[in-house]
């Protein structure tokens, strides 16, 4: 089913779920029972506290030999930011690209899917995202060879996702599908995926 060579079965993925969501959900236990002589790294990040997210982001590169990072939605986000500063392999699944502007519905009250956790997100945790894409996120350039775009086209929270094609030039595998949505739970092409960007 998958490549059975030394060095992918030896690989580190680090998955990094989305908004309201923890690293015990669908996609990180899917991704388990897929390679499961892989080592799975799935930590859990409150996207409420941008500063300690990516504190434990860069963390998770320091003390692991990342091979390949996988995201969704806002995982997506800190994929796309994490393989480029550290220029590992990136999977990113309809991911979000300006925060600051997506989670501009969810101030208030949230609640985690998962954890079940309540906590209120504020126009200030808004304002450090926004500060972050001005100074940071912005000026990241996906490296083509490493970076695999999976898109849903019926992503009724981000749209069909054509703009970033726009937004990042000097990548060519965006890849297009209908009937996942925004939580894209097809995991047939997650999985071919990962094999292609680990098998180089």
């Amino acid at each position: 089913m998958h490549f059975e060579n030394h060095i992918l079965t030896m690989s580190t993925i680090l998955y990094i779920h989305g908004f309201n969501s923890a690293g015990t959900g669908t996609k990180a236990e899917a991704l388990r029972k897929m390679y499961p002589k892989w080592k799975i790294l799935t930590p859990t990040f409150n996207y409420k506290d941008l500063k300690a997210t990516l504190k434990q982001l860069n963390s998770q590169f320091i003390t692991n030999r990342i091979d390949l990072v996988v995201g969704t939605s806002m995982g997506g986000f800190l994929s796309l930011y994490g393989a480029a500063k550290h220029h590992t392999g990136c999977l990113a699944i309809n991911p979000v690209t300006q925060p600051s502007v997506t989670l501009a519905k969810h101030i208030g009250e949230n609640r985690n899917f998962v954890t079940k956790e309540r906590y209120i997100l504020t126009e200030k945790d808004l304002e450090t995202y926004k500060e972050f894409e001005e100074k940071d996120f912005s000026k990241i350039e996906p490296e083509d060879k490493n970076t695999i775009f999976l898109l849903s086209e019926d992503d009724e929270m981000l749209g069909d996702h054509h703009y970033l094609e726009k937004l990042y030039p000097q990548c060519h595998n965006f890849r297009y599908f209908t009937g996942y949505g925004h939580r894209f739970n097809g995991f047939k092409p997650i999985s071919a995926a990962i094999d292609e960007l680990l098998s180089q």
